[in-house]
């Protein structure tokens, strides 16, 4: 049966491991378990001590060495320990070749019990680190989704049968902000909220109601993408875009300080190279594909 010191350690590694800032206090009561001075944990980017993050990168000694056995100072001791020389006792132990963990003393030596614990916990020290890394890996997905999600001003809009709003992502209620209406209960179709902003609700299978919020005012990006997109010259993307946004061939003219005559050879050039034929189809290209990505 576990202790109520032991409780709190396994709580906070599962805590660290949803939030690395945790790991200190972690360290901290792992130190206290086995009566040490300081717990350390190195990782390749430096990993963490009992005060705070550490600049210290996974220190060379332990290049080799098997991994889930508890090691001692006296077995590292024709080794460099860079950094501890003044200590005079330690243990560690290697969860994965990049993760290990220590714990020293300046004084006295550890027990075999010190060692057992080590051993013991290691494991779900290794598990909370695993779970992290997979955390932060689905937080830079989810970011990276949110910055397509912006650039193409989408926002996401969740209900449950009733229409009731469960859940918006951040572009939904920049969305809402920005054209100052509020959403009440939802209901499958297509709806105008305000000028330049559309919702559009289905019905999922089991009942429940997904929306997406739709800014029609979003620009292309700019010229250099669409030429590099496109194969074209810059004054052509810049023709291309105009074109792309919904201008007419006269309109693009005045709008880039182009006479009519120069912007239909451009346009005749950027037709040429692309293989497509007419504004429409152009329109088709540069928004039904990645451009509208930047």
């Amino acid at each position: 049966m576990l202790s109520l010191q032991e409780s709190e350690l396994l709580l906070a590694i599962a805590q660290a491991g949803r939030e690395r800032s945790a790991w200190p206090q972690a360290l901290r009561l792992l130190a206290a378990q086995v009566q040490a001075e300081a717990g350390l944990l190195f990782l390749p980017e430096g990993g963490w001590d009992q005060s705070g993050a550490m600049g210290r990168p996974l220190p060379e000694i332990f290049a080799g060495l098997r991994l889930g056995r508890v090691y001692t100072a006296e077995e590292l001791a024709d080794r460099a320990l860079t950094g501890l020389q003044a200590v005079a006792d330690l243990r560690a132990i290697g969860m994965t070749g990049s993760a290990w963990l220590m714990t020293t003393r300046s004084r006295g030596s550890f027990r075999a019990v010190d060692s057992a614990v080590l051993s013991a916990f290691a494991p779900h020290i290794a598990q909370a680190l695993a779970t992290g890394d997979a955390l932060h890996q689905l937080a830079d997905r989810l970011t990276q989704h949110e910055q397509v999600a912006r650039r193409l001003g989408m926002g996401l809009v969740q209900a449950d049968p009733s229409g009731r709003i469960l859940a918006m992502d951040e572009t939904a209620l920049d969305l809402l902000a920005r054209a100052d209406v509020t959403l009440g209960k939802l209901s499958p179709g297509v709806v105008e909220l305000a000028p330049r902003l559309e919702l559009a609700v289905r019905q999922n299978p089991d009942g429940s109601l997904a929306a997406v919020l739709r800014a029609t005012d979003i620009p292309l990006p700019e010229a250099g993408i669409i030429a590099q997109a496109l194969g074209v010259s810059l004054a052509e993307a810049r023709l291309a875009r105009a074109l792309g946004m919904g201008d007419t061939l006269a309109q693009a003219a005045g709008r880039l300080g182009l006479t009519v005559e120069t912007a239909r050879a451009y346009s005749r050039q950027i037709f040429a190279k692309t293989g497509l034929r007419g504004q429409p189809d152009l329109m088709r290209r540069l928004w039904a594909g990645a451009v509208p990505l930047g």
